[in-house]
């Protein structure tokens, strides 16, 4: 069975070659592999060399954003059946400290969790994968052509959970009672910028828009970019950030009432940190971003813990997510692409059959979005 990754000592992506996987426990799941999304983490990964293969291995199957079909089941499967559409997630826990032994391995305390694709695991780039019940997740079929947005939609699901989970700390928020962060209505009267316009942070807006967030998206692409009608699409004011200060950023979103939301999704580290001085009052920022490349700048280290201590300021990272997630993001994608005229379907600009796999991991485009990789097409 062929399978796309890393090899140990070949830099760049290859194909080789990987047993037919078979149930062998009751609570196993075989899945035929139809789609797998490539992502910002998957480029980098091959940019750079990151190859984080298992002690005794050479290689590791790429792919972490996945959907397919399930072809079999073992005999104590109750949730999905032979012929559902279904997804995987990607970490799977340490098995030693209280959040992993929980089902929530994205806050593992030990750090000794394996991910698919990614850590330690084989990923998803390859025809047949076997998996544990708990890790399958099954997606209405009206969804199928998009559910590989899954995984990248529920890393925005917990970074918006944590941040309203965060911010219940003001109950008030607002004049109007029923906006309060964990109200249904929490998005009413409130104003986020999303840092990056790439598919997580589309995705961010989205998740944002649906929740009635007035949001501002900035990124350094020209007004005539794709990314920037998508976001115009989703309803975001748009902030070309090229020749800009972090503050004239910030200030830009600012000429309504505070900035109480910044989600960062692009991953520039510099950008990240230097905006944190020009947060507002009691507000909370969100980072998933995960720069790969050293970068060092100079800050005033007094002048910014002042400003957290005194203004009630909330930095906080968020990264993967737990099967919770994945069914939120489930839920949200049909409202997504239904409330925003099927913007999903713009965003998916590139796809591959799985024996191009090289031009799949080559150059982007300046109209490139989201990459996918039809390991066999669904007709």
């Amino acid at each position: 069975m062929l399978a796309i990754g890393m090899l140990r000592d070949k830099p760049g992506v290859h194909t080789f070659e990987m047993p037919v996987p078979e149930i062998r426990q009751p609570d196993e799941v075989l899945v035929r592999v139809k789609e797998v999304g490539v992502d910002g983490t998957d480029f980098n990964m091959v940019k750079f060399n990151l190859q984080d293969i298992a002690e005794g291995r050479d290689e590791i199957a790429m792919g972490h954003e996945m959907v397919g079909l399930v072809e079999a089941v073992g005999a104590g499967v109750k949730s999905v059946a032979p012929g559902d559409v279904v997804t995987v997630t990607v970490r799977r826990g340490c098995g030693e400290c209280h959040p992993c032994l929980h089902n929530m391995s994205d806050m593992c305390m030990t750090g000794h969790y394996r991910e698919r694709g990614l850590h330690k695991l084989d990923g998803f780039l390859t025809q047949l994968i076997v998996e544990q019940e708990q890790y399958v997740v099954k997606v209405p079929t009206e969804l199928k052509r998009f559910a590989v947005f899954t995984e990248p939609l529920s890393i925005v699901e917990k970074g918006v959970e944590q941040l309203r989970t965060i911010q219940s700390r003001l109950p008030w928020t607002c004049p109007h009672p029923a906006h309060g962060f964990l109200s249904p209505d929490w998005g009413q009267c409130k104003s986020a910028l999303v840092v990056g316009a790439g598919p997580l942070g589309l995705l961010a807006i989205a998740l944002l828009r649906l929740a009635h967030v007035n949001v501002y998206a900035s990124d350094i692409v020209a007004e005539d970019s794709p990314k920037v009608a998508l976001a115009q699409r989703l309803r975001a004011h748009y902030i070309d950030a090229r020749g800009k200060t972090p503050k004239e950023v910030v200030d830009l979103c600012c000429t309504v009432g505070p900035l109480e939301i910044i989600f960062e999704a692009s991953g520039a580290a510099a950008t990240a940190v230097q905006l944190i001085n020009h947060m507002s009052r009691s507000s909370i920022y969100i980072m998933t971003g995960i720069p790969r490349e050293e970068v060092c700048i100079e800050i005033d280290a007094a002048q910014l813990v002042r400003q957290i201590v005194r203004f009630n300021q909330v930095v906080a990272g968020s990264v993967n997510s737990n099967r919770n997630h994945y069914e939120m993001a489930l839920r949200d994608l049909g409202e997504i692409n239904k409330r925003f005229d099927g913007v999903l379907a713009e965003m998916l600009t590139n796809r591959y059959l799985f024996d191009d796999y090289e031009q799949a991991f080559g150059p982007r485009d300046e109209k490139h979005i989201k990459t996918v990789i039809e390991v066999e097409p669904w007709e």
